[in-house]
């Protein structure tokens, strides 16, 4: 695949510019946008990318908003969703593919899963569902037995 054009969403600076390198290596022109309102702007103003990659939460205007952007007006992007807190992981990434994006992350991710799903997109392939599915991770939820109760009759005595 030749160089692409790839808009970078992500409001963690650090993760952002790990990805940035990561794509840029692979021979990618990067834009970074550090939250979903300069992604949107840069949307809006008709910046032509080839693919974007964002995260689901973040202040301000959120991912769900930057895939929809994404996907309307001119021509439809590959756009891989990526999330790592807020709502349950695996419900946000749901919510993701069914609002347009072509590919969902679970963070943490490897790099060379990111790197794979841009390139397989960018060559205009469809992910594998299984492949998506299984970077998705299953948290354990560790509570009490009876957690309502004891809150009900703490709060009662």
């Amino acid at each position: 695949m030749g160089m692409a054009s790839v808009l970078v969403v992500e409001d963690d600076g650090d993760l952002r510019a790990v990805l940035a390198r990561a794509l840029h290596r692979a021979g990618h022109d990067v834009t970074e946008a550090a939250d979903g309102a300069i992604a949107l702007a840069r949307l809006d103003q008709g910046d032509s990318f080839d693919l974007i990659l964002t995260d689901l939460e973040m202040p301000g205007r959120s991912g769900l908003e930057v895939i929809a952007a994404g996907k309307r007006a001119g021509r439809a992007r590959p756009v891989i969703a990526m999330s790592g807190k807020g709502r349950p992981i695996g419900v946000g990434l749901d919510i993701a593919r069914r609002a347009g994006a072509d590919a969902v992350l679970a963070k943490p991710f490897r790099l060379s899963a990111m790197r794979g799903l841009a390139e397989r997109l960018l060559a205009g392939r469809r992910p594998p569902r299984h492949s998506t599915q299984q970077t998705w991770r299953t948290l354990p939820m560790v509570m009490p037995p009876d957690l309502l109760g004891a809150k009900v009759g703490r709060a009662a005595g």
